[in-house]
């Protein structure tokens, strides 16, 4: 049983945003091209589990690390939403149709070299969803059976994006493009409140002001 549902969907709702399962569907789609069906499903499983470890290793060391290079979370958080701003402006304003240019590397290979890279990062564990993950899991904020909840939370939004990509031909097929489009522009304007809150939370901690 989850200790705090209210949480539990907040982070999964803000790790589905960043993560963006069907506004990277195409690049995946891109990049397992040449694969066959069976290998394709092998590359999404791997980058499933690569990109979980990599989020999962900042999440819990991202903090420690900062903390040696002498930067608090709160300078943290605020550069963080406001990136987290920018990128979401990107998704509501941005180019329409996501670039499927992928490196020269990604045309052909193995499926755990595809799922390495380009696929697990900077794909599915970029900087974005790194940033995002350091932020949900705050040592000063949140306890540890919290922060299992913001793990459980990132490994069912992974198992969502792999079925995402497992199911990727039939989903072009159903939504076409415009529907990706519609909804990348919807969970940008979301992601835009999240980096909001983010910054005018650092803030009014920073400057003891009360909680909006």
């Amino acid at each position: 049983m989850i200790p705090d549902l209210t949480l539990f969907t907040t982070q999964f709702a803000t790790l589905w945003i960043m993560l963006d399962p069907v506004g990277h569907l195409p690049l995946f789609l891109g990049a397992t091209g040449t694969l066959s069906t069976k290998d394709r499903r092998l590359t999404a499983l791997y980058a499933a589990i690569f990109a979980f470890l990599i989020l999962v290793f900042f999440g819990f060391a991202g903090q420690a690390l900062l903390h040696a290079m002498g930067v608090s979370l709160l300078a943290f958080q605020i550069a963080g939403g406001l990136i987290l701003l920018l990128f979401s402006i990107n998704m509501v304003l941005g180019e329409s149709k996501p670039s499927t240019q992928l490196p020269d590397s990604a045309a052909e290979g193995r499926p755990i070299n595809l799922a390495v890279f380009p696929l697990a990062t900077p794909i599915m564990a970029g900087p974005g969803a790194i940033l995002t993950i350091v932020l949900l899991m705050d040592n000063n904020r949140l306890s540890f059976v919290e922060q299992l909840e913001t793990v459980a939370a990132l490994a069912l939004v992974l198992v969502c994006l792999t079925s995402v990509f497992l199911l990727g031909d039939y989903i072009i097929r159903l939504i076409g493009q415009p529907g990706i489009n519609v909804a990348r522009r919807i969970m940008g304007m979301v992601l835009a409140a999240v980096a909001v809150n983010l910054i005018v939370t650092a803030f009014a901690k920073w400057l003891s002001l009360p909680p909006i």
